[in-house]
């Protein structure tokens, strides 16, 4: 049993810690994150883009679908959705209940419903197809100020689109890429678009698809939210967070087993036909 005392709430980092690193010294900091990147690479490996990337449209919805659940929950939302509506159009005028029905394994099935058919049809109006294709020839900030218009979409959904579709060079952060990069102390920011506006301008160029999916991995495997593996912690000295001791105290324990390397965003073009 873990050690009941020990609580997380707690800030991201220790007291003074967060003034320090707001302090120019961002040539320091991107040391930091090459050493955090590479470290990261020799345990998983440097990762390289899948051969066949989804559309934009395809990665845009399989991102909303995984917003506020695990990967493999969003994915088999996906696959049902994708089953029962193979097309797009088809999507955006059934009645939105039906919608619903086939995303419900994939949480908040209601909200996600109507917010794809939002999207869908303002899409269309946008551009007279149920695609995103001319979104290609758009720079990284057009992508982005175009997609955050949309109602759902924040910049994690709208990075993603650029990554996994887009194949450009941007660092998505959710919420859990956020923790851990506080925690690294590679950041001391708030949320996970302050996260991700900081550390877009530092991630070396060529790193940020490689070091994306292999920190979605270290929070899975090691550095998880409620109970991180820091006695095991390949990056122990490296981190900032103020009860790493404490819980470098505390035993693993064996936990629930799932395929930590699944990422909905890289498995969207399987289901095309």
């Amino acid at each position: 049993m873990g050690n009941p005392a020990i609580s997380l709430r707690v800030p991201l980092v220790p007291s003074g810690l967060a003034s320090i690193l707001r302090r120019p010294g961002k040539k320091g900091q991107v040391t930091r994150i090459v050493r955090v990147a590479e470290a990261l690479e020799r345990l998983y490996g440097k990762r390289r883009r899948r051969g066949r990337r989804s559309p934009p449209l395809d990665t845009l919805i399989g991102t909303l679908l995984s917003q506020n659940t695990n990967d493999q929950n969003s994915y088999r939302a996906w696959i049902e959705l994708k089953k029962k509506y193979p097309a797009w159009e088809a999507v955006a005028v059934a009645p939105w209940q039906s919608i619903a029905a086939a995303i419900k394994v994939g949480g908040l099935k209601n909200q996600k419903a109507r917010r794809i058919q939002e999207i869908l049809r303002r899409i269309h109006r946008d551009w007279g197809e149920y695609s995103l294709d001319a979104l290609r020839g758009k720079t990284n900030d057009e992508v982005m100020e175009y997609l955050l218009t949309m109602k759902g979409v924040g910049e994690k959904t709208a990075a993603c689109v650029l990554v996994f579709s887009l194949n450009r060079d941007i660092f998505p952060v959710d919420t859990h890429i956020h923790r851990i990069c506080n925690r690294l102390g590679l950041v001391a920011t708030k949320t996970a678009e302050d996260t991700f506006r900081s550390m877009d301008s530092m991630v070396p160029a060529g790193k940020s698809y490689s070091f994306h999916v292999n920190l979605i991995q270290f929070g899975r495997e090691v550095c998880r939210a409620s109970r991180p593996l820091c006695r095991d912690c390949p990056l122990f000295d490296e981190c900032v967070f103020v009860l790493k001791d404490a819980f470098a105290e505390i035993p693993a324990s064996a936990g629930r087993k799932s395929n930590r390397n699944f990422l909905i965003t890289e498995h969207l073009s399987e289901t095309r036909n």
